[in-house]
């Protein structure tokens, strides 16, 4: 059974920082003292934030945004939190707003209960509980944006539209085109089995699997050097390589297993769907 521990808030770039847990991860991104939060993670996190901005001698008004990924529960777990705080403007893509507003906010995906008594899954949603995704609020003030924006935020975060895991699923790419937060278009981590490697996130995790398969197409020609997932270690070998081997593990349909606890995604597989 995997255990859960939590990720030290360390720079996996230039100016951005990485939180949460060994199943979640939300990130900082610090330009000249202002701060914009990428995703939320679970409300348990918030305390997280508040030791590394006392640490950095930062306040809670040094954030001036929050920018979502997607709207599933577990990334909005200190936005709404962060918003009423400090003050800072949310901003979701427009095909998320009704998730982040609340719809289906605690509704876990079929694969999720289908699955509940294998020991990693069952680990997960236990440490999840633990950390209040039941509790998780609605976001109740946002701002929306589209595909190809450039946010006026700090760090000046580019949108692009990689739907699939949600309707609104966005990449959002920093520091000069070097960096790709890739939320859950593109995780290192299957939150259900426990398997390493790189992705679209399996089957029925997603709203419509082939489109986020499809949806990888939007990040050809970008070669970020750092790849930075909603799920799982930060890959450090590059977009370009990334998405080759998210290609060739096309669709993850397999059965979960109770004796599998890791592997990596090096090939397709189309078992039954879960």
């Amino acid at each position: 059974m995997t255990s859960k521990r939590e990720v030290s808030r360390r720079e996996v770039a230039p100016g951005l920082y990485r939180f949460g847990d060994s199943h979640v991860n939300w990130y900082v991104l610090e330009d000249k003292g202002a701060l914009t939060v990428i995703d939320g993670g679970m409300p348990t996190h918030w305390a997280q934030l508040l030791d590394w901005l006392a640490r950095r001698t930062l306040s809670i008004d040094a954030i001036e945004a929050v920018v979502l990924t997607h709207g599933h529960a577990d990334h909005l777990g200190i936005v709404e939190r962060v918003r009423r705080e400090a003050d800072a403007r949310v901003h979701v893509h427009e095909a998320d707003r009704p998730l982040s507003r609340g719809l289906g906010l605690r509704r876990p995906p079929r694969r999720i209960i289908h699955n509940l008594w294998r020991p990693h899954n069952l680990a997960v949603n236990v440490a999840w509980m633990r950390d209040g995704i039941m509790r998780v609020p609605p976001i109740l003030q946002a701002s929306t944006f589209s595909d190809g924006e450039v946010l006026d935020v700090p760090g000046k975060l580019r949108v692009i539209h990689t739907p699939g895991h949600s309707p609104g699923s966005s990449t959002l790419v920093a520091q000069n085109d070097t960096v790709a937060l890739t939320g859950d278009a593109l995780v290192t981590l299957d939150v259900v089995t426990g398997r390493s490697g790189v992705g679209i996130m399996p089957g029925k995790l997603n709203d419509d699997p082939d489109q986020a398969l499809a949806s990888l197409r939007n990040l050809e020609g970008l070669n970020a050097r750092v790849v930075l997932p909603g799920h799982g270690r930060p890959w450090p070998d590059g977009l370009p390589d990334a998405l080759n081997r998210a290609r060739r593990a096309g669709i993850d349909w397999r059965d979960v297993s109770p004796h599998y606890h890791g592997h990596d995604h090096t090939a397709p597989q189309r078992g039954p769907r879960r």
